[in-house]
């Protein structure tokens, strides 16, 4: 047992330990999720935790000094009186601290349990409640996208329950205003399903003033609104609406093809822009069709934010725009520099797998040399590799051996294809390491199966298991599922056997028990291999688990004749096949040369890149001269006879120094920089000029003008390719209704309706257009004629 002093001094230790602790996290306090305190806010912390220092200091002295004090005077007759302490709440700090925490590391759970302590105590002021919504906002997201279990929906409930409980609060005043929050709550409403609550919110802020309401709160209301069917035509309005309630000094919403910025070589600071407004209009016009206008709405963003357009605006069109145009949307980011969220670029490679026509070699190896160019302009605009992209890869490429006519193939050209397959493969791994990224178990899996199985080769098995096992990746049931498949395909009986003894005996290992999945795998490899006696004996503990019905048909299908394999009716070209190949193998060569010295962010300024997959009818197309008059006429000043006004933004709508020079007479004089240059004897001693200063550029080294060039053509081509597969599914959803049939969808109509067959022009191609550009066709998919630009952009030019 402790003496009653040394309990005292123990408890006084412990309450400066954590007054220490709630010091440094008030100073880990500083950031929202994902976002910063800006310097002025950081300074006024500093100041109270360094007031909160001070008196957690003078307590502990003071304690110290009265226990001193104490022992002097504890024998002598009079009585002494302990003195009271410094008012600092312990308590209150450390619930303090402990909330903070909960909503920097995400634990809505915690933040939902500690709220209403939190709303007793009034700690919820400044951007607390802010934060708050947001952890609650980007818990939802987290229980979407990595819950499948039973308690998804009761964890979605519980956060919809919460932030109806936060609106509520915000319509009786028992919390500040925060439009950020609102904004949260908006999105949380719109995500959760929760439509009536998100409605009812949003038509009591708009009744608010502007402490509740903005430019942005209006943009997640269109957002909002557009999920649950709004017409179109009154987000419209709601979108004018709001621009008429908060009018910017520069009203860049309504930017059109003629309206131009001051000056396109130069990042601009526009006061009054709201991107979240911007990106509320054009989610309402994509999911209601309306892809021109919603391109012109991206034109918009490209054109005052070259380099900070919202990922969200990009992942918008990839997720709602047919496969084609995702893909130019995307490369579109990329060489601007924004690096798009990691599930956005896997979705992308997904559906790129998934295009592939796996009875046309052509159309399975362009879609690979597509998915290497979305790796290579997404790590090269500074994104980063995970195992996911590695399986997507491998397994793509080993589904080569999957093609329509490799069954037909003879031992020898099986064995050239794995070959040429694997150096694919082991060149792309060698690429990927550079970025620290390894693949994963399920591509093992799939070069087990495809390689191993369908490339009939037992050695490829064994040095994937080997490999596996080097980097750590133990097989799980998946694997031994495949290795079944594959002794199936091998036509090795005793592989079969050894195989599917393997997998019981795992499963035996966890207490787990032989699913029907796994006898119709076995049925399949006994029946391909012979194995028919080994099977019947495997079936027999199925007996005492499975329904009779069940068992009886598998054993009827296991004497039943093999189903004859269709694809082995004829071989394909396998030379063709190897010749196309070549063509991958240059762009991962292409993309070894240029990381080998600079796995990094690539300088895309010098490098020409496949932007775009199919090849529009062109009758004609301009000289890059042409393009750039057109641009130049668009896109600046132009006079104007009946108006002597200025077209462009007013130089007060944008954000300056306050010290910068205004005029002409107040800048120095520099030689070279076309100002007067002093020619007095006097001027020999004077310094050298200084050279003029960088344009501005973007993270992969194209300059704003650069850029906002060629984003204004890669719109023009976008539009073209909209207006070709809007028409197309357009006509065929109303040949659809005319027949009484459910229209088709889009992705299907637009493969029968596909362009006429072209090439693919992958990095390799391109890397032979940069010194004769005028001369390729690529490049003049991108110089559309002009009246079909001002077609497509619904302008007139000035001349």
């Amino acid at each position: 047992m402790l003496s009653p002093a040394l309990r005292r001094a123990h408890g006084q230790l412990q309450s400066h330990r954590r007054w220490l602790t709630a010091f440094a996290s008030e100073r880990c306090q500083c950031s929202a999720i994902g976002s910063r305190i800006p310097s002025g806010r950081w300074r006024q912390s500093s100041r109270s935790i360094s007031a909160t220092a001070c008196v957690s200091s003078i307590r502990s002295n003071f304690y110290w000094r009265s226990r001193k004090q104490y022992e002097l005077n504890k024998n002598q007759p009079q009585a002494y009186k302990r003195p009271e302490a410094a008012d600092v709440d312990v308590e209150f700090i450390e619930f303090n601290n402990d909330f903070r925490e909960a909503i920097n590391d995400v634990d809505f759970n915690t933040v939902i349990k500690l709220f209403p302590e939190a709303r007793k105590r009034q700690v919820l002021t400044g951007t607390l409640l802010w934060r708050t919504v947001q952890c609650v906002h980007e818990g939802l997201r987290r229980v979407k996208r990595n819950r499948e279990d039973d308690g998804r929906r009761e964890a979605i409930e519980d956060l919809i329950a919460f932030a109806e409980q936060l609106a509520n609060a915000v319509r009786k005043g028992d919390l500040e205003p925060d439009r950020r929050a609102h904004l949260h709550l908006l999105a949380i409403f719109k995500e959760g399903g929760a439509q009536a609550q998100g409605i009812a919110f949003w038509e009591w802020l708009e009744e608010q003033d502007e402490r509740y309401v903005g430019l942005d709160v209006y943009g997640g209301a269109i957002e909002l609104l557009s999920v649950y069917g709004t017409p179109l035509r009154e987000l419209e309005q709601m979108y004018e609406r709001a621009l008429q309630r908060f009018p910017a000094s520069f009203n860049a919403y309504h930017l059109s093809p003629e309206a131009v910025v001051p000056d396109r070589d130069q990042a601009i600071e526009i006061k009054g822009i709201s991107m979240m407004l911007l990106q509320g209009i054009l989610t309402a016009r994509l999911l209601r069709g309306e892809s021109q206008k919603a391109y012109l709405a991206l034109d918009t963003a490209l054109r005052l934010y070259p380099t900070l357009t919202p990922c969200r605006i990009f992942a918008m069109f990839i997720e709602e725009r047919p496969l084609n145009e995702a893909y130019t949307v995307f490369a579109l980011a990329c060489r601007a520099g924004v690096v798009l969220p990691f599930d956005t670029a896997r979705k992308l490679l997904t559906a790129l797998r998934a295009s592939a026509d796996m009875s046309s070699p052509e159309s399975h190896i362009t879609a690979l040399r597509q998915m290497l160019s979305v790796v290579y302009m997404y790590v090269g605009a500074g994104g980063s590799l995970t195992s996911n992209v590695v399986n997507e890869i491998i397994i793509a490429f080993t589904q080569t051996l999957r093609l329509d006519g490799v069954a037909g193939l003879d031992v020898e050209q099986k064995k050239v294809l794995v070959s040429t397959t694997l150096d694919a493969i082991r060149k792309t791994l060698e690429i990927f390491a550079r970025y620290g990224t390894k693949p994963g178990l399920s591509a093992f899996n799939s070069i087990i199966v495809n390689l191993g199985g369908h490339g009939q080769s037992k050695k490829i098995i064994t040095v994937a298991l080997r490999d596996a096992q080097a980097l750590r990746l133990r097989p799980n049931h998946v694997t031994r599922r495949s290795i079944v498949v594959a002794a199936g395909m091998l036509g090795d009986k005793d592989y079969v056997a050894q195989a599917w003894q393997d997998l019981v005996y795992n499963l035996e290992l966890e207490s787990k028990r032989v699913e029907l999945p796994d006898y119709n795998i076995l049925l399949k490899a006994a029946k391909a291999s012979g194995a028919v006696h080994f099977a019947e004996q495997a079936l027999e503990p199925a007996m005492k688990y499975l329904p009779q019905e069940i068992t009886q048909s598998m054993r009827d299908r296991l004497h039943n004749p093999a189903e004859e394999d269709q694809s082995s009716e004829h071989a394909l070209d396998v030379s063709s096949l190897l010749e196309q190949m070549k063509h991958l193998s240059a762009d991962l060569a292409v993309i070894d040369d240029r990381t080998i010295d600079r796995p990094l962010t690539q300088n895309f300024a010098e490098q020409h890149l496949p932007t775009i997959i199919p090849l529009l009818p062109l009758q004609q197309s301009g000289s890059e001269q042409e393009q750039k008059a057109l641009y130049d006429e668009l896109t600046t000043e132009q006079p104007a006879a009946d108006s002597p006004e200025p077209a462009s933004l007013p130089m007060d709508a944008l954000s300056t120094p306050e010290d910068s020079p205004t005029d002409s007479e107040s800048k120095p004089d520099i030689p070279g920089l076309g100002t007067s240059v002093n020619t007095d004897s006097e001027s020999d001693s004077s310094p050298d000029p200084l050279p003029p200063p960088a344009p501005p550029a973007s993270s992969t080294g194209l300059t704003f003008g650069s850029l906002r060039y060629e984003n204004w053509k890669t719109i023009n081509y976008l539009l073209a390719l909209a207006d070709h597969n809007d028409n197309a599914y357009n006509a065929a959803v109303d040949q659809a209704i005319n027949a009484g049939i459910a229209p088709p969808k889009r992705e299907a109509v637009l493969r029968r309706t596909a362009l006429p067959e072209e090439p693919y022009l992958g990095l390799s191609d391109m890397a032979t257009i940069d010194g004769d550009r005028e001369d390729k066709g690529y490049d003049a998919q991108l110089r559309r004629p002009r009246q079909e630009i001002l077609r497509l952009r619904g302008t007139t030019a000035t001349k």
